[in-house]
């Protein structure tokens, strides 16, 4: 999974701060930064402006980040440059994203794009090898993309065989001008957490993240840059003080290819058991409901070891022990764990 951070100049972030957020950002192993010269809030006058954007640009490139920068048809002459990754704002016509894509590296507005367009560009040869895509971000509250309309998106990108990446807002760092309510691409992201935000856009096949405010803190940093793609992570608590039963669920597991109409079911748990050498004891046998997470126990013969995450209300059963539960802000997370997708628990 590739992540990266946003930057500005002239939107009241210090120099010094910009050049830290790259440097840390960069030990971290994040890749992409994001820029702007279109903000016409910005409080800089020309030349201060274009002197901080050039500190901005001169430290991402010695960190070795792809630097994305947004443009338009009016200014695009000042920025298309060798090195720099253009992403277009709405304006250009499909003939020349066609040139640019023969010459840079492009983005395409991954919110607008319609699969009629795609079709054009592939039937005028456009190279796809430099296209990518990336949503855009809403500073206006309740007008970020709905979760739906994303996937369907990233689906089509996707079946063009194109990158695709979205935003995610800070929550305890400084979020920008002017309206200072976040910088998300889902709305249900706005007042998410950086770790909640990342392992959604992770969980719903997302290819890169970006924070879109300029100046998150650490902490938010390294919970992005450790996101893992196109996995399923979900914070849960122990039910249980089994030790076999927690060393089983340390591991990540894949949903099974035929979906169940009342669980998930993970192909290793059994296999798992078995490199453990372990027993599973019944224990816990309660009412399962949407959200528990369960181990069958030996009573369950050859079944014992298997994981499975409920999605129904069921009634007990002496095979079954209720080891953990996701906590009730995550639970809606497991609706996204596709057929042979992977996915995890963080105990908390």
């Amino acid at each position: 999974m590739e992540t990266g951070i946003s930057v500005y100049a002239g939107l009241g972030c210090k120099p010094k701060e910009n050049i830290e957020l790259i440097k840390f950002a960069a030990k971290l192993g994040m890749k992409r930064l994001f820029t702007s010269t279109q903000i016409p809030e910005s409080n800089a006058d020309g030349e201060k402006f274009f002197n901080e954007f050039a500190e901005i640009i001169t430290a991402a490139a010695t960190n070795d980040f792809e630097i994305i920068i947004d443009v338009n048809p009016d200014n695009i002459e000042e920025f298309n440059v060798s090195g720099l990754t253009l992403r277009l704002d709405d304006g250009f016509s499909v003939e020349e994203i066609v040139e640019l894509s023969k010459t840079s590296k492009i983005q395409l507005n991954a919110s607008t794009v319609t699969n009629e367009f795609l079709t054009v560009l592939l039937n005028l040869n456009a190279n796809f090898e430099n296209i990518s895509a990336l949503h855009n971000f809403y500073p206006h509250v309740q007008t970020g993309l709905d979760t739906y309309f994303f996937i369907d998106q990233n689906k089509m990108f996707h079946d063009f065989g194109i990158n695709v990446g979205a935003f995610i807002p800070t929550a305890e760092g400084k979020r920008r001008a002017p309206l200072f309510e976040g910088l998300p691409t889902l709305e249900d992201c706005r007042n998410f957490s950086v770790d909640l935000s990342a392992r959604y856009l992770a969980a719903l096949g997302t290819d890169f993240i970006i924070i879109g405010d300029g100046l998150p803190t650490e902490e938010e940093c390294v919970a992005l840059a450790s996101v893992k793609e196109n996995e399923v992570i979900m914070k849960a608590k122990l039910l249980t003080d089994d030790l076999t039963s927690i060393e089983l669920l340390k591991n990540t597991f894949t949903r099974r290819p035929d979906i169940s109409k009342s669980v998930i079911r993970a192909v290793e748990g059994r296999k798992f058991l078995k490199l453990t050498g372990g027993t599973i004891e019944p224990e816990n046998f309660s009412e399962r409901n949407f959200g528990d997470i369960t181990i069958d126990n030996k009573n369950f013969g050859r079944y014992a070891g298997e994981i499975q995450i409920v999605e129904d209300v069921l009634p007990a059963d002496e095979r079954v022990n209720v080891v953990a539960r996701i906590i009730d802000e995550e639970i809606f997370l497991a609706s996204y764990i596709s057929p042979n997708q992977k996915f995890s628990f963080r105990f908390v």
